[in-house]
């Protein structure tokens, strides 16, 4: 499942939590499952610096939601920043957060 993010942005709209609430659910069904938050910024605006602040607080940012206000164990999620990625074939779809089984 993927979070997306405005250019520069790491602030979550209400849309995106609301769809993470579904993954949540998802992810209290199954306790002893690893997820993975992948962050991740496009590689075509900002420096390489910001580019890996920016993933890792994309992916900071899905952790606090899911952790803080959906209630999903710690424990089951890691975090994982990318930086600045060609690795969606469209620029604004690198600006992503995505939740993946370990």
């Amino acid at each position: 499942m993927g979070t997306f993010f405005n250019i520069g942005s790491y602030t979550l709209s209400a849309k995106e939590i609301m769809n993470l609430g579904y993954v949540a659910k998802f992810m209290k069904a199954y306790p002893d499952k690893k997820f993975k938050i992948v962050g991740y910024a496009d590689s075509a605006t900002g420096s390489a610096k910001r580019n890996q602040y920016l993933s890792q607080q994309r992916a900071e940012a899905v952790y606090k939601v899911l952790v803080d206000r959906l209630g999903v164990k710690a424990s089951q999620l890691e975090i994982v920043a990318k930086g600045g990625t060609n690795e969606f074939p469209e620029i604004p779809l690198n600006r992503v957060a995505i939740v993946d089984a370990d």
